[in-house]
């Protein structure tokens, strides 16, 4: 019994951990080493502090969602890697995607400007998102892979996108 808890256990971590998606967990371990990657890694303390610090503002409703929004996230993980030099191909993309959407993942907005490209591709349930990606394929043959893992309120994010030209 203890072993198959120490195994429910490490499996459950060990998805939490890589946002919850095989498929980002296996782009990213198949990418993260090139030599040219860049990798970034943010845990939830820096989103604590940034969620303690939007405490301080009174009556600031930008500061509350914005706390709101970082208490609520667990990780943030960016890969940025050249196209090509590192052998990543367009196909590698859609397919990135497409096992995405076989996860459930469901793409809620696609951006195009040009040759960019920018998906945005959310796990969800209810008024709530558990899990949220950005593909972005840049005109500079980059393509970089943005997984912010944690509960995110949707009004939060509609709040942001209605208030976005207030901030300066």
């Amino acid at each position: 019994m203890k072993k198959l808890m120490s195994i429910i256990l490490f499996t459950a971590t060990a998805t939490f951990t890589f946002g919850q998606s095989k498929a980002v967990e296996d782009f990213s371990n198949k990418f993260k080493n090139d030599r040219d990657a860049k990798v970034v890694s943010l845990n939830g303390g820096i989103f604590e502090l940034v969620a303690n610090i939007a405490q301080f503002a009174d009556d600031d409703e930008d500061a509350e969602v914005i706390g709101r929004l970082a208490s609520g996230i667990k990780s943030m993980n960016i890969l940025s890697i050249p196209m090509y030099r590192a052998g990543l191909e367009l196909s590698d993309i859609d397919d990135l995607k497409n096992k995405l959407k076989s996860e459930k993942y469901e793409e809620l907005m696609t951006m195009r400007e040009g040759r960019d490209r920018v998906y945005f591709m959310a796990k969800t349930g209810g008024d709530k998102i558990n899990n949220m990606l950005m593909l972005i394929n840049s005109d500079d043959d980059d393509f970089t892979l943005i997984n912010i893992d944690g509960i995110i309120e949707m009004k939060d994010l509609a709040y942001m996108a209605k208030n976005h030209d207030n901030w300066h």
